[in-house]
């Protein structure tokens, strides 16, 4: 059994703008295979949560692109894997200093 899934707000509304540009930009099925791929890509964190890069913040690893261009910020605690952004990876990287954890 793995580490639970924790969402940092910043990462739910990442979600929720990306969901929103998509079906703006794509239309429905377009949207929902994306957040389909990034809710797969989150869970499989839980059994190997090394499984990103550090990044310049130590405590910080990312999930680089594979199929589709979203990079995936986070952070491991004791008990859990906090995704703290969801970012294109045409987007510069967050600020670190601003992320919670």
């Amino acid at each position: 059994m793995g580490l639970s899934i924790r969402l940092d707000p910043q990462a739910r509304q990442d979600l929720t703008a990306i969901r929103a540009y998509l079906l703006s930009q794509a239309g429905p099925q377009p949207a929902k295979r994306v957040g389909s791929y990034l809710q797969r890509r989150i869970r499989s964190l839980a059994n190997n949560p090394r499984l990103g890069i550090v990044t310049s913040e130590p405590r910080i690893r990312v999930l680089p692109p594979t199929r589709y261009p979203y990079r995936i910020f986070y952070t491991i605690t004791p008990d859990a894997i906090v995704i703290l952004h969801i970012r294109h990876s045409a987007r510069r990287d967050p600020d670190f200093t601003n992320l919670s954890s």
